[in-house]
């Protein structure tokens, strides 16, 4: 489980570090608690009840003067994920643990990691295909050619979480996960 919350944000963002922090709490809390317990305003007390320590700095190192940068750690394990949310345009996702990527959330985004090698997004619309799921963005991130990579796939809902089962069963596919923006948490 969740140990430790950290939201890091830029200076054009100065005075939300509250507001961030809760919505963090709120995402890393979802699927965990009952919803009708769970909102912005209990989050943080929720999370401090379940023993998660939740750090907020405003931060001018940030690739951008509007990044958000949301870490979880859990035991020996950490994951991260930034964005950007300038005033006057949509926000982006821009980092999803060491992958850079450049993604506009909608509602329903599915997460994979998989192996850098040819044929994977072929089978992965395949399979989307086939579930009757429509792609709206495909955008797919790599360290290095032949390693590990990552797809971060915007999709029309509804998908259910059978998806991610059919998916797993490519040969090169790694790891899949549903994320639900406002509205449940990722599956």
């Amino acid at each position: 489980s969740v140990q430790r919350l950290t939201v890091r944000y830029g200076p054009d963002l100065a005075g939300a570090g509250e507001v961030l922090a809760a919505a963090a709490a709120v995402g890393a809390l979802e699927g965990v608690l009952e919803s009708e317990r769970l909102n912005m305003i209990s989050a943080r007390a929720l999370a401090a009840s379940r023993g998660i320590e939740i750090a907020v700095t405003e931060s001018s190192q940030l690739s951008h003067s509007s990044s958000v940068e949301v870490s979880l750690a859990a035991g020996m394990q950490e994951l991260a994920v930034a964005g950007i949310a300038p005033r006057d345009a949509a926000w982006r996702l821009t980092r999803i643990g060491g992958f850079h990527v450049d993604v506009a959330p909608r509602e329903v985004l599915i997460v994979l990691t998989n192996n850098d090698v040819p044929g994977v997004i072929g089978h992965v619309g395949t399979v989307l295909g086939e579930a009757k799921v429509n792609i709206a963005e495909y955008h797919q991130a790599r360290l290095a050619q032949g390693g590990e990579a990552l797809a971060a796939i915007t999709v029309d809902p509804p998908v259910s979480t059978e998806i991610c089962r059919k998916l797993l069963e490519l040969p090169d596919v790694l790891t899949a996960t549903i994320v639900r923006f406002g509205s449940s948490a990722a599956t």
